[in-house]
């Protein structure tokens, strides 16, 4: 009786590494190259032994899948698996920049792996001898991993979000704070006190790194925040860029659907561009009064050289959608255009 992976994606095809070195059966879908008419009659009728998920896949399908089948996330298989120190960090914001910097503070001998969603899968560092495992977790897998098998659990912060995931901000609240089901758990954002709070001890005197695309200033006037996925990070943004610049233009892009195309007040910049394929989706959501729009980030920094404004904010303030696979490759390409129409 095979098994299902459902989803291609990152998570999708770490789990075919995975059951490939298990000798599992399994059949893969994707929603771009198979009849989904036949992949749902086949799990409808029970075909399949378990269903591995992304944690992507909608709230309503993921029900429907466990009525037919067993669901697994990986993150069920790391947490039934690993054997490193465990521990998980959730929040609405800051989540990325904690975790790398606890990382940092943790590093021995090279004894840390980052991963969930920040760095690599979680698959493909199972067991790999490492002593940390720093898990960067999502409301997403959160509200679908069976249990909270953690060592440590870190909740930083919550406000509003993902409420075109979850059903209502409630929802959203109970998701999170599932990491307090942790061995251990504590609810602080003080990177040192985390730090105090694993190990017993006062962290290490040491520099911490800041991480790639989190208000990067990539040269003398132009800031890449393109981390930024949120409107609680883009306002953090914009404040920081008033105290460095007098004046700048925001760069927005990615998919609304996130934020619940909520209205975004924006006062600091005194123009807002906003491009990509979900620009006629954000425009209504921006209350400013001088906002363009253009097709893509290379029209948009050509919009910007135009206007004679000298410094740019790039913040997206929304997920990548179809622009982008990720914030990384966001983030990599704003640069490369900036270096290309203004050298760095």
């Amino acid at each position: 009786m095979p098994s299902l992976i459902y989803g291609f994606g990152i998570t999708g095809k770490s789990f075919q590494r995975y059951l490939d070195i298990k000798g599992e059966e399994f059949e893969i879908y994707d929603a771009l190259h198979n009849d989904s008419l036949k992949i749902e009659s086949k799990i409808e009728d029970g075909f399949y032994k378990n269903i591995y998920v992304s944690p992507s896949v909608p709230k309503e399908k993921f029900r429907n899948l466990k009525k037919h089948s067993t669901v697994i996330t990986d993150m069920d298989i790391f947490f039934n698996e690993d054997e490193s120190i465990k521990i998980g960090i959730t929040g609405t914001n800051k989540k990325s920049t904690t975790c790398f910097h606890l990382m940092q503070l943790l590093e021995e001998d090279n004894s840390v792996n980052l991963i969930g969603n920040i760095g690599k899968p979680v698959l493909d560092v199972l067991n790999n001898g490492k002593k940390y495992s720093i898990i960067e977790l999502s409301s997403f897998q959160l509200d679908k991993v069976s249990n909270i098998d953690l060592d440590y659990g870190i909740l930083l912060n919550i406000d509003s979000d993902h409420l075109d995931y979850h059903e209502n901000i409630e929802d959203y609240v109970q998701s999170k704070k599932r990491i307090l089901e942790a061995k251990k758990s504590i609810q602080n954002d003080d990177i040192k006190i985390i730090y105090e709070f694993i190990t017993g001890s006062t962290p290490p005197m040491k520099e911490l790194k800041d991480l790639p695309f989190r208000f990067q200033k990539i040269n003398q006037n132009t800031i890449n925040d393109s981390k930024s996925t949120n409107s609680h990070s883009l306002k953090y943004a914009m404040r920081e860029a008033s105290k460095i610049f007098n004046d700048f233009a925001l760069i927005l892009i990615g998919n609304p659907k996130k934020e619940g195309h909520k209205e975004i007040e924006i006062s600091n910049p005194s123009l807002v561009v906003i491009c990509g394929k979900h620009a006629n989706e954000i425009f209504p959501c921006i209350n400013h009064e001088n906002k363009v729009l253009c097709e893509d980030l290379s029209l948009a920094i050509k919009e910007i050289k135009k206007s004679n404004i000298k410094n740019i904010l790039f913040s997206p303030g929304y997920p990548s959608g179809d622009d982008y696979i990720n914030f990384e490759e966001r983030g990599k390409a704003f640069n490369k255009l900036i270096e290309r129409k203004y050298g760095t």
